[in-house]
């Protein structure tokens, strides 16, 4: 009897445990959007969550546009399978490695995101983080992604060698030279958009695969085997002599492009590649007025007689 009694306690003593440990939930909207959807069962504003609660939490993690600028407490959600954080245009950085049964993660539109940690999710198949400005994007580990959005980005390179699952790309709007689709994958491509880049290298494992007729790329890419193929340095070469400039940026009023053509022109992207403002361009300095454009990302694509380039800019 005296084990039985003592077998009783111990697990009452350990459920006790459970409930009394806490994760720290700092960031205020992040808390309340857990407590409108029912997952922070303590139901209270108070900067802590039980963490049984996160731990024991599956599906899709969805807070859209919530006004988050902190996911803290995100690493207890260790049973998530998605992970939906559209437009929190402050979040900075995410850091989703303790997250290991991720198949899904969409940042679109988090306009600061700068900083993204994905190693070793290997069940992570599906990526949309359109119009993050993340300055290192390493998906090397990331051998189940199958579907990749990196729509303006700003990035130059894009290395998806390893991505052996690869199937859907969307790397439309940035300033890409490099896109090395070599995995292996390329005939079961059913959709790659490369448009609106300055002409970039598409190293691939076959140049007579029949499936690269479906690709969208543009006039001016081209697709190679072997690296010594590849014109990337004389193309960046290029782009440094371009004979152009655009500053203040960040920018809150004025942009000011200058151009030693004769004539050229500027269009401004928003993340959902609506453009915004377009301008034909002379000879000297050009003014753009900003003012009516809302603070975030957008790309800048600026085209002369010799050349196209696209660049990120900040909207303050």
């Amino acid at each position: 009897m005296k084990k039985i009694t003592l077998f009783f306690a111990m697990i009452i003593a350990l459920n006790s445990y459970m409930l009394a440990q806490t994760t720290a939930i700092p960031d205020p909207n992040f808390e309340q959007a857990l407590i409108d959807f029912n997952i922070d069962s303590d139901n209270t504003l108070n900067g802590q969550m039980p963490t049984v609660d996160a731990n024991s939490y599956t599906g899709t993690l969805s807070v859209p546009n919530e006004g988050i600028t902190d996911l803290t407490g995100i690493e207890d959600f260790t049973n998530i399978t998605g992970l939906n954080i559209q437009y929190n245009a402050g979040i900075t950085s995410l850091d989703v490695t303790s997250n290991t049964n991720l198949t899904l993660l969409n940042a679109e539109g988090c306009t600061s995101l700068s900083t993204l940690n994905i190693a070793n999710l290997t069940a992570l198949a599906d990526i949309n983080i359109a119009g993050c400005p993340v300055s290192s994007l390493d998906l090397s580990t990331n051998t189940g992604l199958a579907i990749l959005n990196v729509r303006f980005m700003g990035i130059s390179e894009l290395d998806l060698s390893s991505n052996v699952s690869l199937v859907s790309l969307d790397a439309r709007n940035n300033s890409l030279v490099v896109i090395d689709m070599r995995n292996g994958n390329n005939a079961n491509v059913t959709n790659f958009r490369g448009d609106f880049n300055p002409g970039p290298c598409i190293m691939v494992d076959d140049v007579t695969e029949p499936n690269l007729t479906t690709w969208t790329i543009d006039a001016s890419s081209n697709f190679y085997e072997n690296d010594i193929d590849c014109p990337t340095l004389s193309v960046e070469e290029a782009i440094k002599e371009t004979a152009f400039n655009i500053y203040p940026n960040p920018v809150n009023n004025n942009l000011f492009v200058t151009i030693d053509n004769a004539k050229g022109s500027v269009a401004v992207y928003n993340i959902t590649g609506k453009q915004v403002l377009r301008k034909d361009l002379q000879k000297g300095t050009n003014t753009l007025n900003m003012t009516q454009l809302s603070s975030g990302v957008y790309l800048v694509r600026i085209q002369t007689a010799d050349v196209v380039e696209t660049k990120k800019l900040i909207v303050q």
